[in-house]
């Protein structure tokens, strides 16, 4: 017998490896609930309330303040040390802290353009240019002991260290800037823009101090520190908020900070959800990373943009959108893979869906008129209840596993219309006729046409 859980509250509970099949959850609050491995074929998440339990939520905004103000400190401080080059106004001296401040200018634009990942991956490359360049004036100087006054040998030492030194700060507010990026994204993945805001802002006031009391002992290195931390907190701001959006170029930094969130939420990972029912539930800060979710309903589910999800059909932003609302009226998904997902009771009128895979969906009341269905798979796929009606079905891939129980059909057509054959071959074939009731499944289940 199926365990009954409705309107329950089991919050932090542990149902690790249960098997919990046909399990009733709905209205229940399962916030920090472990799941983890448990069967759930089946099971009833209807208007649950999943994710992150309040005490969990404090103090994870909490930490990612605490990140927020490290952050703040790195980027004044790298801002400082390269405003500190600038003392003596030697021209080495100018020459590397302009270098480096493109180099950083060229590290925060990467991030705007292309993400997270490439900005750090430009950086690396970066750095080791510098290093070699170390290198080098360190060879150089080995030959000055050797054949030169001491005066020019100790020249050259001190541009080498000018070199690490503005490497060394480079780095430090490259860190600065991933680390506000990180724990803004993060704090917003929890509680909201409200979240992203208090974080930058606590950066920005760190930084703002650290700048002033470099300004204090040298007015242009509090300079280059004001300047730095201002363009560090800006684009911490941009790219978190970039991030909590869905825009892809901050995939990266999205994905890392919602796994990390999840971790402390509810979690389905490596569960069995086939057939589960997550209707209207709540799903933010929640774990489906390597879950089954074979025709898993996620109907009018909320926030499941905010839910770690992992390498599962969720991950793609646009198939999910469609999971959620059901509605694919007029919609191309031509080619597509929707194997395994559920749409019972989808609007799926005039969709075009020529040679899309849906192998083992629940297409369950789904509405296909006048949908282009050329080359459809269909195998295994549940279409009882369906609705055909004006449908295009050439060569479309049923098999004897495809349900078509009940399906609704007045006429179907044959072939998609063209401009020399504008009336394609229809059937029933006389247009003022229409299917009897169960015509349409007698005429295509191919076990209707086995003989015995």
């Amino acid at each position: 017998m199926a365990q009954n859980y409705r309107r329950a509250k089991l919050r932090g509970k542990s149902f690790k490896g249960q098997d919990l099949t046909g399990a009733d959850f709905s209205n229940s609050d399962i916030r920090g609930t472990d799941f983890t491995g448990a069967i759930l074929t089946g099971a009833n998440f209807r208007d649950a309330k999943a994710g992150l339990q309040r005490r969990w939520a404090i103090a994870l905004v909490i930490f990612a303040l605490l990140l927020s103000a490290i952050s703040g400190l790195l980027s004044a401080v790298g801002g400082s040390l390269l405003g500190f080059l600038l003392v003596n106004n030697h021209r080495e001296n100018i020459y590397v802290v302009v270098i480096s401040l493109m180099v950083l200018s060229a590290f925060f634009i990467t991030i705007i353009r292309r993400g997270l990942s490439a900005a750090c991956g430009f950086l690396v490359m970066m750095i080791t240019w510098a290093g070699l360049a170390a290198i080098a004036w360190a060879g150089i100087i080995a030959v000055a002991w050797a054949g030169v006054a001491v005066t020019s040998a100790m020249e050259l030492a001190t541009i080498v260290a000018v070199i690490v030194t503005a490497s060394v700060s480079v780095v430090i507010v490259a860190a600065g800037a991933v680390i506000i990026i990180g724990s803004a994204a993060f704090a917003g993945i929890i509680a909201g823009l409200l979240a992203v805001t208090v974080t930058v802002s606590v950066a920005g006031a760190i930084a703002g101090a650290v700048a002033v009391a470099a300004a204090m002992v040298n007015f242009p290195a509090g300079g280059v520190a004001l300047l730095v931390a201002i363009t560090v907190v800006l684009l911490g701001a941009y790219a978190s908020c970039h991030a909590l959006f869905g825009d892809e170029k901050q995939r990266l930094t999205r994905n890392l900070a919602i796994a990390l969130v999840a971790k402390y939420g509810t979690s389905f990972q490596g569960c069995d959800l086939t057939d589960a029912d997550f209707t209207e539930a709540r799903l933010k800060n929640t774990n489906f990373i390597t879950a089954i979710l074979t025709r898993t309903c996620w109907y009018q589910a909320k926030k499941l943009h905010l839910a770690a999800v992992g390498a599962t059909y969720l991950d793609d932003l646009q198939l999910r959108e469609l999971l959620v609302t059901k509605d694919l009226q007029n919609k191309n998904l031509n080619g597509w893979n929707l194997q395994n997902i559920n749409l019972r009771a989808a609007n799926i009128k005039d969709a075009s869906l020529i040679g899309a895979n849906l192998s083992a969906s629940n297409l369950q009341d789904a509405d296909f008129s006048r949908a282009n269905l050329v080359e459809t798979q269909l195998d295994k796929t549940d279409l009882r209840g369906a609705t055909l009606t004006g449908a295009y079905i050439k060569d479309w891939l049923i098999t004897s596993e495809t349900k078509l129980d009940k399906v609704k059909c007045e006429y179907i057509f044959m072939r998609i219309p063209t401009r020399e054959n504008p009336n394609p071959f229809r059937l029933p074939t006389n247009w003022d006729e229409t299917f009897k009731e169960d015509e349409f499944y007698s005429l295509f289940n191919p076990l209707s046409k086995i003989k015995i």
